[in-house]
């Protein structure tokens, strides 16, 4: 295998990439797959060699561990990873044999997450970091300073266990080798634990040893913290469990402080300090009890000191009280109740009041120290090396920001450029709708200079049209972080009218949180133009055809009659195609007029009360001659009651007639076409009020799912070898559409290519829709 810790950097850098990913894509998502992938496949790998992998944080800040080499912030993905350990307050992760890709992709996730909320206050820690999984372990790590040959003894785990200069680690609770001074971490007594079910009432008393709660409060402070914020949460009690705790360090802890010569001011306000305000605030006088506690703590150890030792050494049992009330706060705080404290232990006042005025004279001393040229000379070398290498270093980062500076610069100067000569107006807002930049195709769009629009609403000094048309139009796209809206404004001279497509994205942070909204302004006015002129020229063509295809087509109708005289067999016959042809061609011109309404928003809907099942069977009567000359069977597959809606009535035949007539059309002989009335009180996705569901099926060639939403647009038809006859104008399901949405309803095809189809469309069973207005 190449090199070991090579791969374990690759790890960690693919580990860092994955939860990245993971804060941006779905797990599902073509790139986050590609790098999950490639981390299961180096773990997978790694397995087949290791009986785990695990992963802990290093003794020193942005260190990692993985399994016995030490990786630094100099490895990409060290440091976020660290951090994020940190931030969930993990030691370490034992990834075992057997890992499945789910089990690291549902790590991975929980990883990505946010460790705060937006508050600032710590978000709930998913169940995954706390209690593991089969095939991943949440590890607790102990870590013992030792020096080469020393074995560490920590609860039953014992082994020797060194590193050579700091470069690997021996993790475990078996024997690990190496030589120097070293770091041995094991996972043997949980003292976290141990303080924990002492304060919750499961022990009667905490089973570690003092010295070990002493090193586990100077190592990890927090956990300590922890340990009790989390016997508080158990027991509700938050005052009663901080002073069980200070009871009892007070009683084993205080003299082990006192014995080892440490500050025991700094060192107990360090464990208070550590507790975050915000974890205190759903309990009762928290910040008060501490302060109590704290000041509890340090009476106490004054009090022991001056029991044990101020008989036999005064000064150094003065020398004690002296550390602990360094602060002046505190000895207008303290003295009093130490004072009574000695007088209640059995101390006459005449003893306690000279100790206490011994340690008053002390606190209030201020003598000169006297020094020595010699030293004096060296500490003043020492302070101009350290000025020099201060200078040196604030210069290097100076030069290294200015670098910065210029570089990004350049970079914005090139970025300006780029949006000044964009054709498109192009408009950057925050998250509260704060213009932050504009180019100047903008400045022109909505009539507003830069250094006006910046800082201040988008909206804020827009003029009324203006507002009117931000407000004005649905959203085109399903994905709301996209937004396509068309914008109608007045020009200056307000005598024309510009259209401009506003083309939003919403801008995202790596958690997820919407920071701000890109928006492009697109001037189609032009097109719209083309369009209306097109949608006007056709309509104009249609009126004009109606007319003589009318006067034709019943023309054709009184000499097929023989109103006008007889006629042989083949002009009959010829007539007769005519007549056909005709019909046909006044459909095509009735289907453009129709859409041609639709499109300008003139066609209104009547809405009454009727049978569905009515209207259906006279469908079928009207088409079941076309059915019966293809050979194919036309079903109704009505319910036993009626179906009584309140629509349009001619509109919804419409409907039908076009759905029932496109199945026809491509069904081959011997086929089969069914029409179902469904009615149901409320549909998922589709409508939350009572309403009818309408299918038509048939047996014929089906449709491809690329064509899905194709065939719905005007003049488009599907690109499958259809029977021979069965062409069209491609209007009929467009018009059907607009029919359904004009109904309040919505329509749509479920289709395999060769398999038939099944065309649905879905109203309300009480008329909701509206008089379609032009947009």
């Amino acid at each position: 295998m190449a090199d070991i810790k090579s791969i374990y950097k690759e790890v960690i850098k693919c580990f860092f990439l994955s939860f990245k990913r993971l804060s941006l894509y779905a797990p599902d998502h073509p790139l986050s797959k590609e790098i999950l992938t490639s981390l299961f496949k180096m773990f997978d790998v790694l397995l087949k060699e290791n009986t785990q992998i695990l992963i802990v944080v290093g003794v020193n800040a942005d260190e990692m561990v993985v399994n016995n080499d030490v990786l630094n912030s100099e490895v990409l993905g060290t440091r976020e990873i660290y951090e994020k350990f940190k931030a969930f307050k993990l030691d370490g992760v034992s990834f075992l044999k057997g890992l499945s890709y789910d089990e690291l992709v549902n790590f991975v996730k929980a990883m990505a997450q946010a460790a705060t909320l937006d508050a600032g206050k710590p978000a709930p820690l998913p169940a995954l970091l706390k209690d593991g999984s089969q095939h991943i372990k949440i590890k607790k790590i102990h870590y013992e300073k030792i020096e080469e040959g020393q074995t560490v003894v920590t609860g039953e785990a014992v082994g020797t266990a060194g590193i050579g200069t700091g470069k690997a680690f021996d993790i475990g609770s078996g024997t690990g080798t190496g030589t120097g001074t070293g770091i041995g971490l094991g996972t043997g007594t949980d003292t976290f634990g141990d303080i924990k079910s002492f304060l919750t009432g499961k022990n009667t008393d905490i089973t570690a040893s003092a010295q070990a709660v002493l090193e586990e409060m100077d190592q990890n402070v927090s956990k300590v913290a922890d340990a009790i914020i989390e016997s508080a949460r158990e027991s509700g009690d938050f005052e009663a469990v901080i002073k069980k705790f200070v009871s009892w360090v007070s009683k084993y802890v205080a003299p082990v402080l006192v014995e080892k010569k440490k500050d025991p001011a700094k060192f107990i306000q360090k464990l208070f300090d550590s507790f975050q305000k915000d974890e205190l605030a759903c309990y009762p006088r928290s910040e008060e009890v501490v302060e109590e506690c704290a000041d509890e703590i340090k009476v106490t150890m004054i009090e022991s000191v001056y029991v044990s030792q101020y008989a036999q050494s005064p000064k150094k049992a003065i020398n004690v009280a002296v550390k602990i009330l360094s602060d002046e706060d505190d000895q207008k705080r303290l003295i009093p109740k130490l004072a009574n404290r000695l007088v209640a232990a059995g101390a006459s006042k005449e003893e306690t009041q000279g100790f206490v005025e011994n340690v008053e004279k002390e606190l209030i001393k201020d003598e000169d120290v006297a020094i020595s040229k010699k030293k004096l000379a060296r500490l003043m070398k020492i302070s101009e090396r350290f000025d020099d290498e201060v200078s040196r270093r604030v210069r290097s980062a100076t030069e290294e920001l200015s670098k910065t500076n210029r570089r990004l610069s350049i970079e914005k100067e090139r970025s300006d450029e780029v949006m000044r000569h964009l054709a498109d107006g192009l408009v950057v807002v925050d998250k509260e709708g704060k213009v932050i930049m504009m180019n100047p195709a903008a400045e022109k769009l909505l009539g507003r200079e830069t250094k006006e629009a910046v800082g201040r609403s988008l909206v804020e000094g827009l003029k009324e049209e203006h507002l009117l048309a931000v407000a004005k139009g649905p959203l085109d796209d399903k994905d709301e972080t996209r937004i396509t809206k068309e914008i109608e404004v007045n020009s200056k001279d307000d005598t024309t009218k510009r259209i401009l497509r506003a083309s939003s994205a919403v801008v995202e942070n790596e958690d997820g949180k919407t920071v701000g909204m890109v928006s492009v302004l697109s001037d189609i006015t032009h097109e719209k133009e083309v369009e209306e002129m097109k949608s006007h020229f056709v309509s104009l063509v249609t009126h004009e055809l109606r007319t003589p295809v009318v006067a034709i087509q019943k023309s054709l109708e009184l000499i097929l009659s023989r109103t006008t005289g007889q006629i042989n067999e083949d002009q009959e016959r010829f007539l007769s195609i005519s007549k056909f042809n005709l019909e046909r061609l006044n459909r095509l011109i009735n289907d453009l007029l129709d859409m041609s309404k639709l499109e300008a928003g003139k066609m209104t809907l009547t809405p009454m009360e009727f049978d569905l099942n009515e209207v259906a069977s006279e469908v079928r009567v009207s088409l079941v001659s076309w059915a019966k000359d293809k050979d194919i069977t036309l079903n109704l597959d009505l319910t036993k009651g009626p179906i009584v809606v309140n629509a349009d009535r001619d509109r919804i035949t419409q409907v039908l007639v076009n759905l029932v007539g496109n199945a026809l059309k491509f069904t081959p002989s011997k086929g089969a076409v069914t029409v179902i009335l469904n009615p149901v009180e409320s549909k998922e996705g589709v409508c939350v009020e009572p309403c009818v569901e309408v299918s038509v099926a048939d047996t014929g060639i089906g449709i491809d799912p690329k064509d899905f939403k194709r065939i719905f647009n005007k003049f488009e038809q599907i690109s499958l070898v259809s029977p021979a006859g069965s062409g069209g104008s491609g209007l009929g399901l467009p018009i059907a559409k607009e029919i359904v949405d004009l109904h309040g309803g919505t329509i749509w095809v479920e289709s395999q290519k060769g398999k038939g189809s099944i065309f649905i469309f879905v109203i309300p069973r009480q008329f909701k829709g509206t008089k379609k207005e032009k947009a």
